[in-house]
């Protein structure tokens, strides 16, 4: 027994306590900040993951960013912003409407529309990449509550599928359930698994298909009222709406409410911190993106990875086609989101937004 440990039991016994019921050190409970990652003990049916991980957030900087989403909004005028968007939507050139909001450190936020015919009546935003992270989002508030497990096995709720028993709804957040794409045929016989439970990243619109089934059969309602109530009902976000489409979700929404949503959820308005941090806590290598990274339902991307960008690191959601996209910025603390109807980029349009924003 080192002296350390002989002292804190010496404390302890002074205090009357027993070291057996002794609140345990904050970091045996919680990992995050430690600056290591321990790999979890092995288990039978599932495989070590062989990809790469990202090096982990400290505590520090979730405080920091919860400080810098945590100010009263108030809208301004911008002139500057107005101008760098018209002109980076102009530039998607197959693009029919981009919508756009911006919200400082301070608490000023801008919102803008653009459309390539003026005379076309304004529709609602849609944001199909940023479904998952409020699906996640919804998860995680069970997860709070005690509802739900994310070490929980498929086949609590899907034993039909492929490996469920090896499966967890952590795997179905976290894209690492190597579940093929599509559900068993009429037969009954199920496609083979991609890999092992746990060994690789693959997304895979099956696990945003089972992870609805498991909501759904948890709060006993649809998905789209599922998250009405947890979440637009809860913020105030009277605008958002969300339907329920074959295997998947569509969120529509302005810019502005998606933009609130993203510092709800950074700023542990949503649910607790513990659960903010712990979707960020593993975030997997996504193989076809360089510096870019996936967590339970949210994602990072290290643009400095591309030498074409400027260093900075976004925190949020966005989805494969670039279409859309809600980011917070680790240099400048503004939260950004950009919805492009048509095709285009919507990253390019964001990148425009943060650079007109003084550095923190």
């Amino acid at each position: 027994m080192n002296l350390h440990r002989r002292t804190l039991i010496a404390a302890l016994a002074a205090a009357g306590l027993s070291p057996a019921l002794a609140p345990a050190a904050a970091h045996a409970q919680w990992p995050f900040g430690l600056g290591r990652r321990r790999p979890p003990a092995p288990v039978e049916g599932r495989g070590p993951y062989m990809g790469a991980f990202r090096q982990q957030f400290g505590d520090w900087q979730f405080d920091q960013i919860r400080d810098a989403v945590s100010t009263r909004l108030q809208p301004v005028i911008r002139d500057g912003l107005e101008t760098r968007f018209y002109a980076a939507a102009r530039a998607l050139t197959d693009a029919s409407e981009v919508s756009a909001a911006l919200a400082e450190p301070g608490g000023a936020v801008w919102t803008h529309d653009w459309r390539a015919d003026p005379a076309a009546p304004p529709a609602t935003p849609e944001w199909d990449g940023l479904a998952e992270a409020y699906l996640g989002t919804a998860l995680m508030q069970m997860v709070q509550a005690g509802q739900v497990s994310l070490d929980d096995p498929l086949d609590r709720w899907a034993p039909q599928e492929p490996q469920a028993r090896w499966i967890t709804v952590e795997d179905l957040l976290a894209h690492t359930s190597g579940l093929p794409g599509a559900a068993p045929g009429a037969d009954g016989a199920p496609a083979p698994t991609a890999f092992p439970p746990g060994s690789a990243w693959g997304r895979n619109p099956r696990n945003t298909a089972l992870l609805i089934q498991v909501l759904e059969t948890v709060d006993e309602a649809p998905i789209d009222q599922i998250l009405a109530a947890r979440i637009a009902e809860r913020r105030d976000l009277g605008q958002t709406r969300f339907a329920s489409e074959p295997g998947g979700l569509a969120v529509a929404a302005p810019a502005l409410e998606v933009v609130r949503f993203g510092r709800d959820l950074l700023g542990d308005r949503l649910h607790g911190a513990a659960e903010t941090r712990r979707r960020f806590y593993r975030l997997y290598g996504q193989p076809e993106v360089a510096g870019a990274y996936s967590g339970l339902a949210v994602q990072v991307a290290d643009l400095a990875a591309d030498e074409a960008q400027a260093a900075d690191t976004w925190l949020g959601a966005w989805g494969p086609d670039d279409r859309s996209v809600l980011a917070y910025s680790m240099t400048t603390r503004a939260t950004v989101a950009v919805a492009v109807r048509g095709q285009g980029s919507a990253a390019s349009v964001a990148r425009a937004l943060l650079n007109a924003v003084t550095p923190a």
